[in-house]
């Protein structure tokens, strides 16, 4: 048995597979098997796993014919043989030490699962940034390293997203709960990570980016989120049902609620046509809001007044009004960002134009002690110099030998 199971789902991948591929056959801890499954891929990407099975004998390769992020998912999680679960995205990167490190922490605290920091790739500029929000505990008592959610309900859904990708699971744990990937095409983890986040009673935390989260990929699911718009309700109506069946409905609903706000109001900011926008909004609005308990929602259960506010417009506005409301909203946080960077830039600029200064300043000053130091030179080998120094050397000598007598 391996310690770990990395197991990827594939769809198209072929522009970045040999990447990640490389990222989980490159970790430092070597004890691993990685699970690919390839969801019917029309590219190169069938050839690029066969390559890296024949090339390392810990890549295991299977197809999975029903469609959909889901179904390949729990493709490769009925084949993982290893004792902890990673699931990790075709298009994203592994830190070298992310299953040594995840593995050493859930092992040390005896965990259920453990939960660490991501970073975003942003595909078009290269450029990697961290994500505050896929990992928050300041919820927490203070210096909290492992906790029991049952103890701290009130904030355990919106702390860590619904991602797999920035968590390690305990194979035993999974499979004892029976946790498992959704049918869907989009956000089919969403179920399997909320459902691990509240039946665990040892979650440990990992206060380390070990994860490079892509974006800006137009290929990925989320880019074509309008295909399958309802899929996150989908998910988000199971997670109510299975916390119902738990008995824990009551011990995690605010979280719950709260976290339906922010899934509902992403999803519509990420609609990319007329149609899916709307097929979200009619949703809420013939009884979705209601089914996640966000009809007559307390102001006090929402991530902030925005939140809020964004709730009731879905709730009570016409879909033309929704739709400018909720793209006026889109511009005047665009417009404040695009401030903000300009006074950064600016900024920038003065603070470039002030080390330049500096620089020249610098500069000056080197040229100047330069030529001090060379006409010190020129003084202290001329003639007359050495000369003085003859002339003057008793009277130096008497006046060092006087010192030392009254010293």
């Amino acid at each position: 048995m391996p310690r770990a199971s990395i197991i990827i789902p594939c769809y198209n991948a072929e522009k970045y597979l040999a990447a990640t591929l490389k990222s989980a056959l490159a970790q430092t801890e070597r004890d691993t098997e990685v699970i690919c499954v390839d969801n019917r891929s029309t590219d190169s990407t069938p050839n690029i796993l066969a390559k890296a099975a024949q090339s390392d004998a810990r890549v295991r390769v299977f197809r999975e014919n029903v469609p959909g992020e889901g179904p390949a998912r729990q493709a490769g999680l009925a084949q993982a043989t290893g004792e902890w679960l990673y699931f990790l995205d075709a298009d994203d990167l592994m830190e070298p030490q992310l299953l040594e490190r995840a593995i050493a922490r859930g092992e040390s605290e005896d965990a259920d699962l453990v939960v660490f920091r991501t970073l975003t790739l942003n595909d078009v500029t290269g450029e990697v940034l961290p994500i505050s929000y896929s990992f928050m505990r300041d919820w927490l008592p203070d210096g909290t390293q492992t906790f029991d959610p049952h103890d701290h309900p009130e904030r355990i859904l919106n702390s860590f997203q619904n991602w797999v990708h920035n968590k390690l699971f305990r194979a035993s744990f999974v499979r004892d709960h029976g946790l498992s990937f959704q049918p869907v095409h989009r956000t089919a983890d969403l179920l399997f990570t909320c459902r691990a986040l509240t039946e665990a009673h040892r979650i440990a935390l990992l206060d380390e980016a070990l994860h490079r989260y892509r974006i800006n990929n137009s290929q990925s699911a989320m880019a074509t989120s309008d295909t399958y718009p309802l899929d996150f309700f989908k998910a988000l109506l199971a997670l109510r049902k299975a916390l119902e069946g738990n008995g824990t409905w009551e011990l995690y609903h605010d979280s719950f609620v709260s976290w339906a706000a922010v899934s509902i109001i992403a999803n519509l900011e990420t609609a990319r046509s007329l149609e899916g926008f709307r097929t979200i909004a009619d949703e809420m609005k013939r009884g979705g809001l209601e089914k996640v308990d966000l009809v007559n929602v307390d102001a006090g259960l929402m991530d902030s007044p925005w939140h809020y506010r964004r709730i009731l417009d879905i709730r009570d506005l016409p879909l033309t009004e929704l739709l400018f409301t909720h793209y006026a909203d889109l511009k005047i946080r665009r417009d404040g960002c695009e401030d903000h960077a300009s006074r950064v830039r600016m900024e920038n600029a003065r603070l470039r134009d002030e080390l330049a200064q500096r620089d020249r300043r610098a500069h000056e000053l080197e040229g100047a002690l330069a030529r001090r130091d060379e006409d010190v030179r020129h003084i202290t080998s001329s003639v007359s110099f050495r000369l003085g120094r003859a002339v003057t050397a008793p009277g130096r000598i008497l006046r060092d030998r006087l010192s030392r007598r009254d010293g």
